[in-house]
């Protein structure tokens, strides 16, 4: 049971947290164009991180197109990924 809670503590504080803080600041427009990088290269952390779960090696790749501008569309794809990861850390 000591262990569980730990485990449970460790998921939520390293990637729920963090991951739906993300989400929530995409959604409330709290980042800029500048921040595309950032966001690509934390959501290449989390997803590698996910595949290791798995068993699978994920290559390092950008993985929604910086053509420097995050509109509606680019902030979109961001929400959807990360809520996808958010979906399965919280499935562990």
């Amino acid at each position: 049971m000591k262990n569980e809670a730990i485990n449970r503590f460790i998921i939520e504080a390293a990637l729920i947290a963090p991951i739906s803080d993300i989400i929530f600041k995409l959604e409330n427009k709290g980042f800029r164009d500048g921040d595309i990088r950032w966001l690509n290269d934390e959501l290449y952390k989390f997803t590698a991180f996910a595949a290791e779960t798995m068993g699978i090696k994920f290559p390092e790749i950008e993985l929604i197109s910086n053509d420097g501008v995050l509109n509606d569309y680019t902030t979109a794809r961001f929400i959807e990924a990360f809520t996808t990861l958010l979906n399965y850390f919280k499935s562990f």
